[in-house]
């Protein structure tokens, strides 16, 4: 069984931990725990506690990661943040999300499906009633069909409404433009990407995270065209995040500059004259970052 939803899934010993699990489930994806994490989480299964809420959230977190290829290590340290980050998507977000799931599985005329069960970690929904109400509010305005039981097809409006995203972005939608070194990492995993989505409750875009079919180059600019606005990490001084920026820069986004406080010195003159928030640890940027974003970049809640 899943210890995140207690679902059957697939368990085996994870060959690179001692007193390590390996998880594959349809509905949480694939991710690894420490044995006496699995039956604590059970406990909570057992229990009408907070911790037992939060789980249906973990499952949107390690589902999102699975499906972009990661394999996430969960543990007492990390895994409630994990959770309560997911647990602070808007419903405006949430209702984009089934909008481009649906858009990714179907054409114009045909359906797709998005099972309300296996698939509510992907909206972050807390169960199959969460869905349902997605699914009916926006039926009620009018964006998709039924096409049968866990089928939908987008109207109309419904593309129009993915497309026309492209002009002004989805609001809460943020995309990260940074380089990919693993010294980074930890910058965005534990700063970026935590203030984005547990802080200010938006969602942060990083395009080797996103699976897709498309040339790189095209994906970059599709994702940037839906943004509200980016974060461009300079540190590493990477070409492609300058590029990225000023794209965004051009199609009227705002972008917020951050770089590490020993790579600063290095910063292309051009973009100077901007206002970086310069961070020494993942920590630190996320404080700064969470703080900036408040400050400049209209709320979805």
């Amino acid at each position: 069984m899943c210890p995140l939803c207690a679902h059957p899934a697939q368990l085996r010993d994870n060959e690179n931990a001692i007193d390590t699990l390996s998880v594959a489930c349809m509905t949480c994806g694939k991710f690894s725990l420490p044995g006496l994490l699995f039956f604590t989480f059970f406990d909570f299964h057992n229990s009408e506690s907070s911790e037992k809420a939060l789980l249906r959230y973990l499952s949107g977190y390690t589902r999102h990661a699975s499906e972009r290829g990661e394999e996430i290590f969960l543990d007492v340290d990390n895994w409630n943040e994990f959770a309560t980050a997911h647990a602070n998507t808007s419903v405006a977000t949430k209702l984009t999300r089934f909008l481009e799931i649906i858009a990714a599985r179907s054409k114009p005329g045909k359906s797709g499906e998005l099972d309300r069960t296996i698939d509510a970690p992907l909206l972050d929904a807390f169960d199959s009633d969460e869905v349902i109400f997605l699914a009916k509010t926006l039926h009620q305005r009018e964006l998709i069909d039924y096409a049968g039981s866990d089928f939908y097809s987008l109207t109309a409006k419904g593309w129009e409404a993915i497309q026309s995203a492209g002009v002004n972005g989805i609001p809460g939608r943020c995309f990260v433009a940074m380089s990919f070194h693993d010294s980074l990492k930890d910058a965005y995993d534990n700063g970026i990407f935590l203030a984005v989505k547990n802080d200010c409750k938006m969602d942060p875009i990083r395009i080797d995270r996103v699976h897709h079919n498309e040339k790189i180059c095209d994906k970059i600019v599709a994702e940037i065209r839906t943004c509200q606005f980016l974060i461009a990490d300079v540190t590493l001084q990477r070409a492609g995040v300058y590029f990225e920026a000023g794209f965004a820069m051009g199609l009227g986004r705002q972008v917020i500059w951050t770089c590490r406080d020993d790579d600063l010195k290095n910063v292309h003159f051009d973009t100077r004259q901007y206002n970086h928030i310069v961070w020494k640890e993942p920590g630190d940027l996320r404080m700064q970052l969470a703080d900036r974003i408040k400050a400049t970049i209209p709320s979805t809640i």
